[in-house]
């Protein structure tokens, strides 16, 4: 089953549970309706009219035996899903409207001098209810639910104050980089926010770099127009997860970008794979021909991080320097002289 199909019938029924209930007047008396949704799949549930009926049913008197009022699928198990979800997109409309989510920061490193050059900020939710939550799963559902462009807000504000309270404790030159969505890449307000952060925050432009996975990566005017204003700025561009996505190596010629991020996906197999070496390799060579550095992220070997250094490599990202940590612990980092100083031992990292 497609899990997003999953969550649109669910959606579709609890709809169709809240219109139904609500008030009506009879005969000067207020009556609330309510009723039970049973929900089967086709053909998973039932290859035929007269099965698939016969699952609904089965269906919606596990809906009347919950209690009432509520929808239940065929599968026990989507329904606990679907109600997961609800809970999830409730719960995270609160959380960002009462920023009650925290940011982790991982250092990114020079490949050549060992020393923290930049940061990547990455959001966390851990809800009282639902414990921790997935970034994967909670920045989706904002996507979903219409909520990516306060989180993205929220997030690029807190990150950028963190980076000039850095910046005044000495610990200047150092990138600050974050995600934003692919959705909201695209919106017409983006330009003028980023102003808005650099303004407020005072944090230099030259410091602060937007990540952008590689599938908003295409030749339209819209999109050329979104890297041009913002390069304007004065800002730093990197492509993420470079390499997985679907757009065109010929698309890199039209944008105007800083940094390509090599995938964990290649970085994982680049010790065991003769083929993945060479993309790796090429991905390296070609993105620097073109005047890209690059950075490979989920290095969590030594020997993965030779090889990158072997192949060219600028920067790199992952488990093996540090896991992404509080501002706190990651102040620790810039004061250890094993790492900022590029001390040649690579188990100090």
């Amino acid at each position: 089953n497609n899990v997003v199909d999953d969550y649109a019938a669910a959606n579709v029924a609890q709809r169709c549970l809240d219109l139904i209930s609500k008030p009506l007047e009879l005969v000067g008396r207020k009556f609330t309706p309510s009723c039970s949704i049973g929900v089967a799949h086709f053909p998973d549930d039932g290859a035929d009219l007269q099965t698939i009926i016969k699952a609904a049913d089965t269906a919606l008197y596990a809906a009347k035996d919950l209690g009432k009022n509520r929808y239940s699928f065929y599968n026990k198990a989507l329904t606990e899903k679907a109600e997961y979800r609800f809970k999830i997109e409730q719960y995270l409309r609160e959380a960002i409207e009462k920023q009650q989510l925290s940011l982790v920061y991982q250092p990114k490193i020079d490949m050549k001098t060992g020393s923290i050059v930049g940061v990547e900020a990455l959001s966390r939710w851990n809800h009282p209810i639902l414990g921790q939550v997935s970034p994967v799963v909670f920045i989706s559902m904002a996507e979903q639910i219409g909520m990516i462009k306060p989180l993205t807000e929220w997030v690029l504000k807190t990150a950028c104050k963190q980076s000039v309270v850095w910046s005044n404790a000495g610990y200047s030159s150092m990138l600050m980089a974050i995600n934003i969505s692919p959705i909201h890449f695209l919106d017409s307000e983006l330009v003028s926010l980023i102003k808005q952060v650099i303004l407020e925050t005072g944090i230099k432009p030259s410091e602060l770099e937007l990540e952008v996975t590689e599938g908003v990566v295409q030749t339209t005017q819209d999109n050329l127009t979104v890297f041009e204003h913002l390069k304007e700025l004065g800002i730093l561009l990197a492509i993420d997860d470079f390499g997985v996505g679907y757009s065109s190596f010929a698309s890199l010629k039209h944008l105007n970008v800083d940094y390509l991020k090599i995938d964990k996906y290649f970085i994982d197999d680049i010790l065991v794979d003769n083929k993945t070496k060479h993309l790796v390799g090429s991905m390296i060579e070609m993105g620097q021909n073109l005047g890209h550095k690059i950075v490979a992220e989920g290095i969590e070997k030594v020997e993965q991080l030779n090889l990158l250094k072997e192949l060219g490599c600028d920067n790199a990202q992952g488990y093996l320097f540090s896991k992404p940590v509080s501002a706190e612990q990651f102040l620790v980092l810039l004061s250890n002289d094993s790492i900022t100083q590029g001390k040649s031992d690579t188990n100090a990292l």
